[in-house]
């Protein structure tokens, strides 16, 4: 007798087999959920959430050195922020940020060499972590390592990136400017539903940003064989899904933000889980592609004609005429044995023909003859 829990599982078996046949989305589903799992992507994951996370010291040295090379180039935007510091923070602290400003400004050559150094030595190590991931997502396997040839593909991976990443940002928050710009030039604010406009736009905008990213992430890095416009559905999915979690990401900042020691230390557990589960649908994203059906029968062998007929295993073949007499040497000695049995038939015959002959002879007597008549003297003289 089954348990309840078995047949409770059974029955779930059961419910998604038929919803898997009935829903076609679904079955992608699972089956990019398979094959991630099969891939062992949230270990790759990890390594790559590693490096991220190393990168962003870099990365705010870098942003540091760009912001002090444009005070040093503007000294009256220089004075507002110092400024607008000591109004922010009263006092020695106040001060004190003025001056770490003031020396960031100063030493921004030195900041941007530090920081562009730690990004390209950091980020070509995620770039192998994740280029190695894809490969395995796509291929389920990684090709053979070459050192040379990997670096130079992770620093043009690691560029192609960072265009992309880029390029969104500009795409969003350019666009959303411009647009927000004409329709307030076209006053078109009282217009029913003009709010959901408002709203949507940058949404969209975002979204088409994140899709150029996804799409040299799943065409760049591993680099597949397969076009732009066959990896595009799955841009688009993992454009949507990036949207989705950099929105639950601000929702958990505005709930941690409140709490000075919450926003201390949750903000930074917050933000290591965030770069994981964003590294995580990266790998989900690249599995939900290479299981499209489009791309799966475009992978699959197409036959040409019947199978090939199984290979006999291979025997080892003996020259059997190597154990033997050469041919001229075989010849010899059967002419050699010819010779000498012909002299010995030549010897022997007339003897053994006389013999017979003498017996023949003494056997033939005479009827009426005395006995003993026909017997010669022995041996024959």
């Amino acid at each position: 007798m089954t348990s309840p829990v078995s047949r409770a599982a059974g029955a779930a078996k059961g419910l998604l087999r038929r919803r898997r046949a009935a829903w076609p989305w679904l079955d992608h589903l699972v089956r990019a959920g398979a094959r991630y799992l099969r891939v062992h992507a949230t270990l790759m994951a990890s390594g790559v959430t590693y490096y991220v996370f190393l990168a962003l010291a870099p990365v705010t040295l870098l942003l540091v050195a760009v912001a002090g090379l444009v005070l040093r180039g503007d000294p009256l935007l220089q004075d507002e922020l110092l400024d607008a510091l000591r109004d922010a923070v009263p006092g020695e602290t106040g001060d004190s940020l003025a001056e770490t400003v003031t020396t960031a400004v100063e030493s921004a050559t030195t900041f941007g060499l530090l920081g562009l150094l730690g990004v390209v030595f950091i980020g070509l190590a995620a770039m192998d972590k994740l280029r190695i991931g894809m490969d395995i997502v796509w291929r389920g396997r990684a090709d053979p390592p070459e050192f040379l040839a990997d670096r130079a593909r992770d620093l043009v991976s690691l560029f192609g990136l960072g265009v992309a990443g880029t390029l969104s940002i500009a795409l969003t928050a350019g666009a959303t400017s411009v647009a927000d710009q004409l329709l307030g030039l076209t006053e078109v604010d009282e217009v029913p539903g003009f709010f959901l406009l408002s709203r949507a736009l940058p949404i969209v905008l975002a979204v088409a940003g994140s899709t150029l990213l996804f799409l040299w992430l799943l065409k760049g890095v591993p680099g597949t064989p397969f076009g732009y416009r066959q990896v595009l559905p799955g841009a688009l999915f993992g454009a949507v899904g990036f949207e989705a979690l950099k929105l639950v990401g601000s929702l958990y900042l505005a709930v941690i933000g409140g709490n000075v020691t919450a926003s201390t230390f949750g903000g930074l557990v917050g933000l290591i889980v965030w770069i994981n589960v964003v590294c995580r649908f990266w790998f989900f994203t690249a599995c939900w592609t290479a299981t499209l059906p489009a791309i799966e029968q475009a992978q699959a062998p197409v036959p040409d004609g019947p199978p090939a007929p199984t290979p006999l295993p291979e025997v080892a073949r003996v020259d059997e005429r190597a154990a033997g007499p050469a041919p001229g040497r075989l010849a010899l000695a059967l002419l050699g044995a010819g010779a000498l049995a012909g002299v010995a038939a030549g010897r022997l015959l007339p003897r053994l023909t006389g013999r017979r002959g003498d017996r023949g002879r003494a056997r033939a007597v005479p009827p009426g003859a005395p006995p003993g008549a026909g017997r010669g003297p022995w041996p024959p003289r």
